[in-house]
Order: C-alpha cells, then sequence, then structure tokens
C-alpha cells in the first residue's frame, strides 16, 4: 500500500487530469491513450510523493526511516574506504584483518535495517569506533607505503598492525549490543504470548466454574 498524504493523493490526482487533458486537447490523441498517459502521469506523482512519505516516517522516536538510511551510508562510505586502501598494501594478513573489520561493520549496518531501534548503537559505533579506525587504516596505508620511509615508520606501523586484533573485539562488543537488543526484543515477546496463553487458558474456566453454579442454584 502506497503511504501518501491526502495533498500527495489531491496532486497526483490533478497531475494525472491535466496529462489526459493535454494529450487529447493539445496532442489529439485518440482517447484509449490519452487515458493511458493520464494514468501514467497520476502514477508518476504519487510514486514520487510515496517515497517522500516512506523517508519520513519515524522509525523510532525522533528519527526517521531517511536517518536511518543516511548512517548506513554513511557506515558504508567508510568501509568502501577502507577496502579501496588496503588494495595498495602488499601485506595479505593486514588486508585479511581490515577486511574482516569491514564485514563486521557491514552485518551491524544489516542488523539495522531489519530492526531500526539500533539505530543509537549504530550511530554511536560510526562516531565512535568506525570513523577513527577509517582514519587509522587510512593514515596506516600512506606511511606503508611511501617511499622513502620516514624513521620511526616501522615501529608506528608495528604498533598499529597489532592494535588491530583490539579494533576487531571492540567491534564485536558494539554488535553483542545489537544481539543483546535482539534477546530482549524476543523476551519480551515470549512473555507477552505466555500472558496471552494464560488469559486464554484461564477464562474459560471460569465460564464454566460459572455455569456450574448456576446449575447447582436452580437458575438458567
Amino acid at each position: 500500500m502506497l503511504n501518501v498524504t491526502g495533498t500527495g493523493r489531491i496532486i497526483s490526482i490533478l497531475a494525472g487530469a491535466l496529462v489526459f487533458a493535454l494529450l487529447q486537447l493539445i496532442f489529439q490523441l485518440a482517447l484509449p491513450f490519452a487515458l493511458i498517459g493520464g494514468v501514467l502521469g497520476w502514477l508518476i506523482v504519487i510514486l514520487i510523493y510515496s517515497g517522500r512519505r516512506n523517508k519520513e516516517t519515524i522509525v523510532v522516536e525522533g528519527l526517521t526511516r531517511q536517518d536511518m538510511e543516511d548512517t548506513i551510508k554513511a557506515g558504508r562510505n567508510l568501509t568502501a574506504g577502507m577496502r579501496q586502501a588496503i588494495k595498495k598494501l602488499s601485506q595479505v594478513e593486514i588486508c585479511l584483518e581490515v577486511e574482516d573489520l569491514c564485514r563486521i561493520a557491514d552485518s551491524m549496518f544489516e542488523m539495522l535495517k531489519k530492526d531500526p531501534k539500533d539505530i543509537r548503537i549504530v550511530k554511536q559505533f560510526i562516531s565512535h569506533y568506525l570513523e577513527p579506525t577509517h582514519k587509522i587504516i587510512i593514515k596506516y596505508v600512506e606511511l606503508a607505503t611511501v617511499r622513502p620511509m620516514p624513521a620511526g615508520a616501522l615501529e608506528t606501523l608495528g604498533r598499529t598492525e597489532k592494535s588491530l586484533k583490539g579494533i576487531r573485539t571492540t567491534f564485536l562488543q558494539q554488535k553483542e549490543k545489537m544481539l543483546n537488543n535482539d534477546v530482549l526484543d524476543l523476551d519480551t515477546e515470549i512473555k507477552v504470548f505466555e500472558t496471552l496463553s494464560k488469559n486464554m487458558e484461564t477464562g474459560p474456566k471460569k465460564n464454566e466454574k460459572s455455569e456450574t453454579n448456576r446449575s447447582q442454584d436452580g437458575t438458567y
């Protein structure tokens, strides 16, 4: 179902009518072709308004679907930049470690698509962890590929390489926060289901007890 405001519907109808009138009166097309043109004009306009409306839809309090899409786009731009940078490296092991970091981040973005309530966790992950990691990787690649290599560069590169495992642990901890939210959501759903089940079980019993009492009293 198209998510369109009343104004959007009215404008789309007017656009369709205008296209129909132009095709029949000015271009003098046959009625069937003018009708098709009018319908297409209406459909195009209503789809445009529907797309805008979807982007304005609130996914969580204070945040819209557009916010979520922008967040995912920003994160993917950072992982894409990291992947592009490591293409210049000859150290296969480092490339694999950075690729692993990118995969963890990308999996979080996919989880966000399925559960927009995690958007604040992902925003914090991007600003506090992914952006600094992106800067570290870019600087690392620049230092590792520059010739001649500056004094002390090897020591700095070595420290950076050792830090990758710690960064991976941090990334996984942030992902675990999202998974914990899923566990809490599932637990809540189970409790609601159990409550409904108990209510359904006790309801008929109460009715049966009431009917029995009435029978014993001789009332029907």
